[in-house]
C-alpha cells in the first residue's frame, strides 16, 4: 500500500519531474480533495490507482504546479469520443471508462496486477509461436498522450486505442451530427473557446506518458489490491 510520498518518489526516479515540483502537485491536489487524505507520517492515506491517474494526468497537462488542481480537474474529466482501435477481448472499453481518469486508472491497475503483461505475452505467442518475445518500453504498447492546447487525450492498452475529448467538444460534435441550427452549434463553440483558452499556446504542446513510468506506478499502487 503506497503514500503519496512513494509515488512522488518513483515519479521523480523516472523523470517525470523534480521532487520539489512533484511535492507542490501533490500538495495541491491533496488540499483540493482530489487524491486520498488522511493524517500525516504513518498515519497517511494510502493510494489507489484513481489517486495515482489524478497525480499524473496533473503532472501531464502542465507544467506549473499552482495550476495543478485546475488542470487536473479539466482533463481527468475529458470524455471519451470513440474508440480509434480496439482489439478482441479488450481489456479497456469506453463504455467501462467514460472519463479519462478512469481509463488511466484502468491502465494502472492492469499493469500493476500484471494482466497486460499476461495478455500481451498470450497474444504474442498466439500469433508467433514458438518465437520469444522480446519486450521493448519503446515499442510497448501502453501509453497515455495529453494534449494540452487542444484540450484532449489519447490512451492506448494493447490493440485499443480510445480517444478523450473536452465535454463540450463532445456535445458540438453531437449538435452537427444531428443538423441542429448553426446558432446553436455558434453557442457551443464560443463555449468552448472560452473554456479552453487557458490551455491553449502557441506552441500546441502536448505531453506523453509511457509504459516504464505506468507500470511502475501501477506495481507501487496496486499491489494486488482492488480498484477503487
Amino acid at each position: 500500500m503506497a503514500l503519496l510520498s512513494e509515488l512522488v518518489a518513483v515519479c521523480e526516479q523516472h523523470q517525470l519531474d523534480g521532487k520539489a515540483t512533484l511535492n507542490v502537485f501533490a500538495r495541491r491536489l491533496r488540499e483540493a480533495g482530489r487524491i486520498s487524505q488522511a493524517g500525516r507520517g504513518r498515519g497517511a492515506a494510502h493510494m489507489t490507482a484513481l489517486d495515482a491517474a489524478r497525480f499524473l494526468i496533473a503532472c501531464a497537462a502542465t507544467d506549473q504546479p499552482e495550476r495543478a488542481v485546475e488542470a487536473e480537474s479539466v482533463f481527468s474529466n475529458l470524455k471519451c469520443g470513440h474508440e480509434l482501435m480496439r482489439e478482441e477481448n479488450a481489456l479497456i472499453a469506453s463504455k467501462d471508462v467514460p472519463t479519462l481518469d478512469l481509463a488511466l486508472a484502468r491502465a494502472i491497475h492492469l499493469l500493476g496486477t500484471g494482466e497486460i503483461d499476461a495478455a500481451d505475452k498470450a497474444e504474442h505467442e498466439r500469433r508467433f509461436p514458438g518465437i520469444p518475445r522480446i519486450t521493448s518500453s519503446e515499442t510497448f504498447a501502453v501509453w497515455l498522450i495529453v494534449r494540452r492546447s487542444s484540450v484532449g487525450a489519447n490512451i492506448r492498452v494493447l490493440g485499443t486505442e480510445l480517444i478523450y475529448q473536452h465535454p463540450i467538444l463532445s456535445d458540438l460534435v453531437a449538435s452537427v451530427n444531428r443538423f441542429e441550427p448553426f446558432d446553436n452549434q455558434l453557442a457551443l463553440s464560443e463555449r468552448l473557446d472560452r473554456e479552453t483558452h487557458q490551455f491553449r499556446t502557441g506552441k500546441n504542446l502536448s505531453a506523453e506518458l509511457k509504459y516504464p513510468l505506468l507500470q511502475a506506478v501501477g506495481r507501487l499502487i496496486v499491489g494486488g489490491r482492488r480498484l477503487d
